[in-house]
This record gives C-alpha cells, structure tokens and sequence, in this order.
C-alpha cells in the first residue's frame, strides 16, 4: 500500500471513531485552514511540554472538549504514519508563510512554540535594555548631583588688603608690589589731592621731619592699578623715606632728589647702592604721560607737581620693573579679624610732635565711624590706626644748598628701632618696634603681637633724641 492510501485509511479510522460518539459530525478543515486561523493558547490551557504529547487535528471549539484519553489512543497509530508521510525539505524546522500544495498537515504546535520563544526573547531583551539604561541615567543623576553639592558647599576664599587687612581686595593685586609716593607737606601744597579721596586714599600715610621743621610724606598704595586721579604735590625723595619703603618692598615714585656732598649721604646714592626701582619724574621718559602740573591753585611750581593714577600701570610696565612681591622683605602686618581695643586706657584725642623743631600733629576720635580725625591738612583725613615709632635721628648740614652759599640742615632718621605707640578704637597702648632681616617688626611692651585694626593707618615718625613727643589728651584731662 503507498503511503499516501496509509494515511488515508488512518484519516478515515479517526474520522469514524469521531462518529461514534455522541457528538453530531463536523466539517472537516483543511489544513490551510488550520494554519491560518490559529491562535496562542490562553494561561488555563495544558503547558509546553504538555502539548507536545497532544496532536489535535481538529481545533475547533467542541473538538477541543475531546478528553485526553481518546487522543492519545491514537497517538503512535498518528505519528508513525506522520513520520512516513513525504516532506518538503525538514518540515520540523520550517515556518510557511502559505499553506503546502499537498494539503499534508504540519507541525502547527512547534510553530506556536516558537513564535511563543521569540515573543518572549525579545520581550526578554528589551527588559534587559530598559533596566541597563536606567541604571545608567540613575547613575548619572547621583553623579550630578553629587558634583553639584561638592560645587555648591565649597567655601568662598577671601582676598585682603596687605597693608590694611581689609577684604574686598582686587584678586589681580595679591602678590603685587606696592608702590611708595613722595608726597609734600608744606602749608602751600595744602590740602594735598588725592589724601581724602573717598574710594582710594592711600593705605598707609608715613610722615616725618625732612628739613627746616617741614615735615613730608610718603603714601603706600598696595594695589597700584587703583590709584586716584590724581595725586600731589609730588617733591623729592629722601634717604629716610627711600629705606622705609624698602621695608615694604615697594616701587620708589618721586620728582627729584638729594644729592650726596661732602659728609651727607643724599638719595641719589641710596638707590644706587641699594638697588631701588624707582620712577624719578626728572629722569623719566614717561611716554605715557604719568605725570603733570596743576597751576589751578596759584601756587609756586615746586607745589604743582601731580601724578596720574591711572598712567602708572603703564609707566611700571615701561620701567621694566619686578611686579611681584619678595616675600622676605615686604613686612606683613597682622590685622584683628574684628575691630578690638588695642589697650586698656582710653584715647579719645592724640597730638604728636615729630621734634623739637615740628609743630604737633592732631586727630579726634570719632564714635560715629570708629576712626580718627585731623584737619590739618586742611580737610578731613580719617585713620582707623595711629602708629607712633619713635626713631634716633641727627641732623645733617650741607653747605652751599643748591649754590645758594647757605646750608641746608637735612634730618636723618637711622631706623635702629625704638617704642612707639598704637592708637586704635579709642584706646591707646605702648609697642616697640625693630627691623628684622629687612621688614618691620611690632611687638607689645611684654614682647606679645600687636594686631592693627583692619582700615587705613597713619605712622608718626618722630624723633627719640631730638625731642619728639606724643599726647594722649584724654589721660591729661
């Protein structure tokens, strides 16, 4: 017998069994039909493994009430004539997207199988892609955050004013030179432009005795891109003043100088010997126009000699000096955090006397602003510190002043160090102060640290020798 009449009379023995049950006769599919209309089991219906012992010819809903039993005694009589049944290729391992010509039925369970294994590995994978991606995002977000904490928590750092321990100090400036300005006393070069300015007064004003009773000063400017406008009278430099700047290791700025003769030591051999950079307007090409006259007041010529501020940057960058500071001579005060009393006795008026031959200098403390105040340069000049150092001097005769035939009486200062006198927050206390490999060194009486308060300072240098005096005006009341 061919194999095909084999499965038709196995067809047929199926089909009476069919019949010999209650069940009315149904039409029989085709197996285009089959394949066509088939669809996933649903949850309640046998397992995998299962279904694969089951061949259900027939899916229709009332053969599927069919018991177990009844199918499987047809099980081998089914696969053995299956299994002798001509294929197309390995029918196994094939998926026809169009029902096969000889109407022969196929393996429809193994299909579901795997269309079932391909939904869930791929179902599979893209779980897999999500939860590697949110891990990552996840990652990421604890990331930023983290380094936005770490931003957000860092502390700001501050800058301070060198010379006056004030902060808000340009960051451009820290570590920069300071530069010393000679700048002239006499009652004709009063009041002095520049000394009161309101947003850039120098931060340390040093004055002292030069010759004749005449006192003069020198103005300390840390940052020397902040200068005012303009500032003067602008007059010569002297030995004292050149060797107290060095302590600061500043940039020397004068117009002119005194000159070495016979037994004095003038300025001009101080920068020589000492290697000072200094800006002399009489020697200076000054292309950048750093300095001027101001005949505004009707004054001699000697009394209108200026600065402007804003050239000087240029002028240093012309000069060619060094710009950043020389840790080991450039002296660092200390400076209180906050404003404190710098002693236990009360001064609320101080007058100093640089010499015998000086008038005295006065300042009025202030509650108002906390500082003090002297108007004898003709307008308001304000000080948080009074520094009063007490230095030896001697006075120096030149002959022949300027070929005059008369002599010029010069006093010099021999900073040996000495005591002195801080006067601060109304209270007043006594120092002594000494130089110390090229700085200035300030100590209380009992050799503990003396803090300034943070703000602009006056120093007094006045003669120990010659009959420099000091006054605390509160005390003597």
């Amino acid at each position: 017998m061919s194999n095909q009449n084999e499965i038709d009379d196995i067809l047929n023995e199926l089909k009476r069994k069919r019949e010999s049950g209650n069940n009315p006769p149904q039409p029989q599919k085709k197996a285009e039909d089959f394949f066509y209309s088939f669809t996933p089991p649903k949850k309640e219906e046998s397992t995998i493994s299962e279904k694969s012992q089951i061949f259900n010819i027939d899916f229709d809903n009332n053969q599927k009430k069919k018991t177990e039993k009844n199918l499987n005694n047809n099980f081998d009589l089914i696969n053995d004539s299956f299994n002798k049944a001509p294929r197309r290729g390995n029918i196994q391992n094939e998926i026809f997207t169009s029902p096969p010509d000889d109407g022969a039925p196929k393996n429809k369970k193994k299909i579901a199988v795997i269309a079932v294994a391909a939904v869930l590995v791929v179902a599979i994978i893209a779980s897999v892609i999500f939860a590697v991606a949110k891990s990552r995002n996840k990652e990421e977000e604890t990331t930023t955050t983290t380094t936005t904490t770490e931003v957000s928590t860092e502390a700001a750092v501050q800058v301070f004013n060198p010379l006056t321990g004030e902060s808000a100090y340009n960051e451009n400036a820290v570590g920069k030179r300071p530069v010393a300005c000679v700048v002239e006393n006499a009652y004709a070069a009063r009041p002095q432009w520049g000394i009161d300015d309101s947003s850039a007064a120098p931060d340390i004003i040093l004055e002292g005795e030069v010759e004749g009773g005449e006192t003069r000063m020198l103005w300390f400017y840390a940052d020397y891109t902040a200068l005012p406008d303009q500032i003067g009278p602008v007059r010569s430099a002297r030995p004292p003043y050149i060797k107290f700047s060095e302590l600061f290791d500043s940039i020397f700025i004068h117009w002119g100088q005194s000159e070495s003769r016979d037994n004095y030591v003038g300025a001009d051999a101080v920068f020589e010997t000492d290697d000072v950079d200094h800006i002399n307007q009489m020697a200076f090409s000054d292309s950048v126009g750093l300095f001027g006259r101001d005949s505004s007041r009707g004054v001699s010529s000697e009394h209108t000699g200026v600065l402007y501020g804003d050239a000087l940057e240029a002028a240093i960058k012309e000069a060619g000096f060094r710009t950043d500071i020389e840790e080991s001579s450039f002296t660092q005060f200390s400076f209180n955090e906050e404003a404190a009393a710098v002693g236990t006795e009360s001064c609320m008026s101080f007058s100093l006397a640089f010499s015998k031959n000086t008038k005295t200098r006065d300042w009025t403390y202030s509650e108002d602003d906390k500082m003090y105040h002297c108007s004898d340069y003709l307008t308001d000049v304000a000080r948080t510190n009074l520094l009063v150092l007490y230095d030896e001097t001697e006075y120096i005769s030149k002959a022949n002043y300027k070929g005059t035939g008369n002599a010029e009486i010069y006093c010099d200062y021999k900073l040996s160090g000495g005591n002195g006198k801080l006067v601060s927050l109304g209270t007043i206390t006594d120092i002594t102060w000494t130089v110390s490999d090229g700085t200035l060194v300030i100590k209380g009486t009992d050799g503990s640290e003396v803090k300034l308060n943070p703000g602009k300072t006056w120093i007094g240098y006045a003669s120990s020798n010659n009959g420099g005096t000091d006054t605390n005006h509160t005390s003597a009341e």
